[in-house]
């Protein structure tokens, strides 16, 4: 029986939703530094060795779709930094966050669908798995107090979470958020964060946009170090 294989970043499928309009500086972080914001630091060795555990289990799933590493990486430091936003939040709306400690349980809940959660990338997973968390329910709580704040009824479901995405960009607007060049650009005009290889959609309408067929040979043609997923087959050669 063939596994299912588990979409592409699922489980922060809620990142992508909030990257447009965070305000980005036009100087970067110091070298070495993945983003900066509100006084917290991410590296961007953490980065880049969370992305690498990813694609080590992605790879072992046949029937994915192979993505450039790049897109993987702005999404996972962009994920970070609205996580700290969700942080920030919390604390001023009074609402509740889970555990800062990530138990072992909930890192292979999340990802042991994807592969093995083993000694060697537990660290990793653990990471992604505390952003998750943050982009998750408490962005629902913190779009209901919101709600009651200025209509003087709270919400739940989607309208929540819609106004707890707003919360959230409107709070990266007025930080001063740096990103490393390197993990590309903003476009806030068509919703894409163009990184150094590929554009990310950052919003719903963004991802009807782009063109699924063109971002997989885009990404085809890109060198193996750079795409995240299974190697692609090799062509059949004909006889005779």
């Amino acid at each position: 029986m063939r596994r299912r294989v588990v979409p592409f970043i699922t489980a922060l499928a809620a990142v992508a939703t909030f990257a447009t309009g965070c305000g980005l500086t036009d100087q970067g972080p110091r070298p070495g530094v993945a983003a900066e914001v509100d006084g917290e630091t991410l590296r961007l060795a953490q980065v880049d060795e969370a992305v690498e555990e990813y694609c080590v289990l992605r790879a072992e799933h046949p029937e994915a779709v192979p993505v450039a590493r790049a897109s993987i990486r702005a999404q996972f430091t962009l994920g970070w930094t609205q996580a700290v936003a969700v942080e920030r939040l919390a604390a001023e709306y009074d609402v509740s966050l889970p555990p800062e400690k990530v138990h072992r349980a909930a890192v292979e809940a999340a990802w042991g669908e994807l592969g093995e959660i083993d000694d060697d990338n537990y660290e990793a997973f653990a990471w992604l798995t505390w952003i998750q968390a943050r982009l998750t329910s408490p962005v629902e709580a913190l779009g209901s107090r919101k709600l009651e704040e200025e209509t003087g009824q709270g919400s739940v479901g989607q309208a929540a979470v819609d106004r707890g995405v707003v919360l959230i960009q409107e709070w990266m607007q007025e930080e001063d958020l740096q990103l490393n060049p390197v993990l590309g650009e903003l476009d806030e005009e068509n919703g894409l964060f163009s990184s150094d290889a590929l554009s990310v959609p950052v919003s719903d309408e963004a991802k009807q946009a782009a063109s699924t067929e063109q971002s997989q040979e885009y990404v085809a043609n890109l060198p193996a170090g750079q795409r995240c997923g299974p190697e692609a087959a090799s062509p059949e050669v004909g006889q005779g």
